[in-house]
């Protein structure tokens, strides 16, 4: 059974010090993302501990988004998480322009259909109202990571079929310029659940595996809601960087 060792003058187990010899071994041997580590068996040898102990030292890495584990393949060093701001795809675009990496938009539908009774609830509608539906899906380097679902009121953008592609528009900047509807205030809730049928299919993602989904919704200055927004993240590319002012003290009086 493997003991802990002492170093430092204070307790290291031999499971933390085989993630210190894994990730050593990813610097040595100069690996990068995608690229195969030896297999737990070797990684054991190496390190001369047991197999139970590289099992939790690998299991670690996998769950900090160092390492990613494919089953019936092997341990592969997992891609840079991407930094995104929520909703912002423009900045999300320009992130990984810099990075040399490539954005691209799947339109998965683009419909009218009527309002459901939380689209009424959010966007101020009547109940039946029509709404555009629109669906895409988000590639990087040609791997989808993001499923996003809008709803736009028809009766603030009736002809929006006829004035927006998007395959090659910004739904927000033909908003503004077409309707005078330009984002303000922009309210997001964020959960983890589990992953729906159709997004498993649009995201390539097993059907037991999780997602990221942020909600919202956007506002003009005067106070009118004009989109009703869903956004699923494959989790495990990316980081959620958020930004607040307090205005005052959270505590105190």
């Amino acid at each position: 059974m493997d003991q802990p060792a002492k170093s430092r003058g204070s307790a290291i187990t031999l499971y933390e010090k085989t993630i210190d010899f894994v990730l050593r071994l990813i610097a040595d041997r100069g690996l990068g993302p995608g690229d195969r580590l030896p297999s737990e068996a070797e990684i054991a040898s190496m390190a001369g501990v047991s197999m139970v102990t590289v099992r939790r030292a690998m299991g670690e890495l996998a769950a900090a988004g160092t390492l990613q584990r494919v089953q019936g393949r092997g341990t592969f060093v997992r891609e840079t998480r991407i930094a995104t701001e929520s909703t912002i795809t423009g900045g999300l675009r320009n992130t990984l322009a810099l990075q040399g990496r490539s954005l691209e938009t799947r339109t998965i539908s683009f419909a009218i259909e009527n309002a459901d009774a939380g689209t009424v609830a959010n966007l101020g509608l009547r109940r039946g109202a029509e709404v555009w539906r629109l669906v895409r899906v988000r590639d990087i380097d040609g791997v989808p990571v993001l499923r996003e679902t809008a709803r736009i009121p028809r009766i603030l953008a009736p002809d929006l079929d006829e004035r927006f592609d998007p395959r090659e528009q910004s739904l927000y900047e033909v908003l503004r310029s077409s309707y005078g509807l330009s984002e303000a205030t922009e309210e997001q809730s964020l959960i983890a659940r589990s992953v729906s049928r159709l997004e498993s299919e649009d995201l390539q993602l097993s059907a037991t595996a999780f997602v990221v989904e942020i909600t919202g919704v956007a506002t003009t200055a005067t106070g009118i809601p004009f989109d009703c927004f869903r956004m699923c993240f494959v989790p495990d590319r990316f980081v959620f960087r958020l930004r607040s002012s307090p205005k005052a003290d959270p505590v105190g009086g």
